[in-house]
């Protein structure tokens, strides 16, 4: 008889985790994921190009119902599991329902982080994060409405590129010096800034929110320098946190993530967590690769084979605001290394690739990124690069012409 296998949260990670276990396991689990959004997962990263215009909703589902079928796999979405009994190994459901599990793994994701500013609580102030944000922004962008985007990482360049291409007015704010800090050295971003702010958003770098000013909605947003910016709805995207609520009321062990070692194993010994939620050497990352990473790993040791995950090599290689970013390992470069560059803003081009020890250590890319995926193989190998050095700033079919081909 197969063994109940219950997975909490029907995002990007969980779906993986299945299609895993459809390969190294198939039949040992009677695997049921239970999802809190009202619809089949789907690929959250497409969810500015819903936003935008460029992709129907029903587009960006994962997996047809049919998938998940055929799979044995039984889904169940628009459900909140509000609590996890370890000692009867049983969830309780919204609506007094409760199911048995032996395994558990926790895949609850991440949650928007609000600003605690006065005024965050004023009818008009949204975050962006799941379908459910899309179609109430698509509503504010077809009124013409006046968005005030707060945070110039990745969430929120996302959402002022959807809102503008829908047709609002979008200015979009940032605490920091430049827009996505985290992934792009000053020059990459400086190009970065140019190139979304063609597309008519305008941008306020070092800008600090005091305040949402108005009565009972939305009126403006006032910044610590003063100014003010009229507005009639603002969108918090200034980060995510991972959701440990569950896990932390159930007595896991809980940082700022679900604490989990090598195999993905909580504090209690048959519940696991993957992707946002989870916390792996005191790292969570917000990222989509290593949640899939992280899935094969765990899929491994559900099917009893040896597994260990060892972290990732942070990477983002996605279409920002309708431009080409790519960024990997460490792309500031520390004491001993070195970079190579090459810019040119009249094409939106910009590449550097940091190399430390005879070997590539960190890359950005912005506009041209073809030979991306390559440039991350060549940092997660670690092999040394001193035979294509002359020419690997220029991609992998002139560095490696027989490869290439």
């Amino acid at each position: 008889m197969s063994e109940p296998l219950v997975i909490v949260g029907n995002g990007m990670a969980a779906a993986r985790l299945v299609d895993e276990l459809a390969k190294t396991a198939l039949g040992r689990y009677a695997v049921a994921v239970i999802g809190e959004e009202p619809r089949l997962a789907y690929n959250r990263v497409l969810l500015s190009s819903v936003l935008a215009g460029e992709t129907g909703s029903h587009e960006i589902e994962l997996r047809p119902a049919e998938w998940w079928r055929h799979r044995g796999v039984t889904v169940r979405y628009g459900y909140r599991v509000t609590e996890i009994d370890t000692g009867r190994r049983e969830l309780k459901i919204e609506g007094e329902e409760r199911m048995e599990y032996s395994k558990l793994v926790l895949a609850t994701g991440s949650t928007p982080l609000r600003l605690n500013v006065p005024g965050a609580d004023l009818a008009g102030v949204h975050t962006f994060r799941d379908t459910r944000d899309v179609d109430l922004l698509l509503t504010l962008a077809a009124a013409k409405k006046r968005v005030v985007v707060v945070g110039g990482g990745l969430l929120g360049l996302e959402a002022a590129y959807g809102l503008a291409k829908a047709g609002a007015p979008v200015t979009l704010l940032h605490l920091m010096d430049r827009l996505m800090e985290r992934q792009l050295d000053p020059p990459a971003a400086d190009l970065l800034k140019t190139l979304v702010e063609r597309k008519g958003i305008r941008i306020l770098l070092n800008a600090s929110t005091k305040c949402i000013h108005g009565d009972g909605h939305v009126e403006a947003v006032e910044l610590a320098d003063g100014s003010r910016i009229e507005a009639d709805a603002v969108i918090f995207a200034a980060g995510i946190k991972p959701n440990v609520v569950l896990a932390k009321d159930a007595g896991i062990a809980v940082n700022r993530g679900i604490v989990v070692n090598d195999v993905m194993q909580t504090s209690s010994a048959d519940i696991f967590a993957l992707g946002e939620c989870a916390e792996h050497r005191g790292t969570c990352y917000g990222l989509v690769e290593p949640a899939y990473e992280q899935a094969r790993v765990l899929a491994r040791h559900l099917a009893g084979r040896p597994a260990a995950y060892q972290g990732s090599v942070v990477s983002t290689n996605l279409k920002v605001s309708g431009v080409s970013v790519f960024s990997a390992g460490d792309f500031m470069g520390g004491e001993g290394s070195e970079s190579l560059v090459l810019s040119d803003r009249s094409r939106g081009t910009y590449k550097k690739l940091v190399i430390a020890d005879g070997r590539l250590t960190g890359a950005v890319l912005i506009g041209d990124t073809v030979d991306a995926l390559w440039y991350l193989e060549l940092i997660r190998s670690r092999d040394k690069v001193a035979a294509i050095r002359t020419d690997m700033m220029f991609g992998r079919a002139l560095a490696h012409p027989s490869k290439a081909a």
